[in-house]
């Protein structure tokens, strides 16, 4: 691209606050989105990168821009699914932009101290099956699921696991529309939204646990300390 046309692509990423990429063979082979993309990510905007043909996987410069990005698959899901997907995560790009532009500066002074929430490490000694609602809210904190916690505020343990098998049976998109769901009816003060994003990094670390819950040693009894004593070698 070059003249009036380059000038074009130009001024709209730089009016964009986030851009979304189709990934393809054809966008990867294509300059002009190869420039379009490079750009976008030279001017730090949020790029939403979605899967437009089965089974590609980004390479080359463009694995190199998307990297760990999240994306969604539009080729594993019903087109409207993935559109309330994609919409989910615009809106969340929205309501940061939003929250920064309202930032007012004020003197050190006059900062006040955000309460600080109690949390405790009880939960890492325990099996998930365990957990207190306490534990759950805490385990959410520490990775940094604020939406989460709000979602799960009665949640214990058992709660917990229910929930991750439903998502086995019925589908990850399924508990993520249920959720969204959930978000309208408590938000206060303005309704809270759940991102795709934290969607899937509370179902990473959730797994993540549950695999280290499956691999813990057996706890010793004292009958069995006692037997394994007695034992003589012949």
């Amino acid at each position: 691209m070059h003249g009036d046309s380059l000038q074009a692509m130009a001024n709209a990423i730089q009016d964009s606050q986030c851009i979304i990429i189709c990934m393809s063979e054809n966008y990867e082979l294509s300059n002009a989105c190869r420039h379009e993309a490079q750009y976008a990510y030279a001017l730090q905007r949020r790029i939403l990168p979605i899967v437009a043909q089965s089974k590609y996987k980004a390479r080359n410069w463009l694995g190199f821009i998307i990297g760990t990005l999240i994306y969604i698959d539009f080729t594993k899901y019903e087109l409207h699914n993935a559109f309330s997907m994609l919409e989910a995560e615009m809106e969340h790009t929205d309501k940061t932009n939003e929250v920064t532009e309202k930032k007012i500066p004020v003197n050190q002074s006059e900062k006040k101290q955000a309460p600080k929430i109690s949390l405790s490490t009880e939960y890492e000694h325990k099996c998930v099956k365990e957990w207190t609602h306490d534990d759950v809210i805490s385990w959410c904190h520490a990775y940094d699921l604020l939406v989460i916690s709000k979602l799960l505020e009665h949640y214990d343990g058992t709660h917990l696991l229910r929930l991750h098998n439903m998502s086995k049976v019925n589908g990850d998109n399924i508990v993520f529309q249920s959720l969204r769901d959930d978000c309208q009816k408590i938000g206060t003060n303005g309704k809270i939204s759940l991102s795709f994003t934290e969607f899937v990094r509370f179902q990473s670390e959730l797994e993540t646990r549950l695999e280290r819950d499956a691999v813990k040693p057996k706890t010793i009894t004292a009958a069995e300390q006692k037997t394994t004593r007695s034992c003589s070698l012949l």
